[in-house]
């Protein structure tokens, strides 16, 4: 019986506009960021911001474990020679990529509608670059009455498919692994969700198919009332 549904964010909740790789957009971003500083983007501050973003680009380099937005922002700032506010910088970039960020029209009301049924809604994702949480959970504030619980991989420390994220979140909402669904748009939302034994679902807003190994595949969020 499932007690409690876990879902990814972007692009499962909420609809980002921006391709899942950064890297096409990072001289723009950076550049808003810099002007939020009252400083003018050099070529040569744009190619060594470049350069530190393109290592934690984890779409391009692999990694399980989180780093922290002071971290990379610190390597950047370092790089810049400028005694600038990190804050400042950190909220002209994100702010960047999150402009036009909006909830899935099925969203709110699914989760209205698991609420009264007694499911318990919990959410879990990775974030871009570190993202602090004040940014990133930002984009939930219209959902934040129906979500029991939201972490990133900035609270658990890993990013998916480890286990951590999945673990805290069912600790937290006080479910085992049978009683629990999670659903997210990527494979590494699926094969993490398997490894523990938790109901994957694949929400698959394209044309497109995917197998992940998924134990269902939905097209909408609605279609989840119809699982439980």
């Amino acid at each position: 019986m499932i007690k409690a549904i876990g879902f990814d964010v972007g692009h499962t909740l909420i609809n980002y506009r921006n391709p899942l790789n950064w890297r096409s957009l990072y001289h723009p971003a950076l550049e808003q960021a810099a002007n939020g500083c009252g400083i003018s983007l050099s070529d040569e501050m744009a190619a060594a911001a470049t350069e530190i973003l393109l290592k934690y680009n984890t779409r391009l380099n692999y990694r399980e474990h989180e780093v922290s937005a002071d971290t990379i922002f610190g390597e950047i700032l370092g790089q810049w020679q400028l005694d600038v506010d990190m804050d400042t910088i950190k909220t002209g970039f994100y702010s960047f990529f999150q402009a036009d960020a909006a909830p899935y029209p099925d969203a709110a009301d699914t989760l209205i509608a698991l609420s009264q049924k007694g499911i318990k809604i919990g959410a879990l994702t990775d974030v871009a670059y570190g993202m602090d949480n004040k940014f990133s959970l930002r984009d939930l504030a219209s959902l934040s009455d129906f979500i029991d619980v939201a972490l990133t991989s900035v609270d658990v420390g890993y990013r998916k498919p480890h286990s951590a994220g999945w673990q805290r979140l069912m600790d937290t909402l006080q479910v085992s692994a049978e009683e629990m669904m999670y659903v997210g748009d990527e494979e590494k939302d699926i094969v993490g969700a398997n490894r523990l034994g938790i109901t994957s679902v694949l929400i698959n807003r394209t044309e497109t198919t995917a197998d992940f190994g998924q134990t269902y595949t939905i097209q909408s969020l609605h279609e989840l009332l119809t699982l439980i």
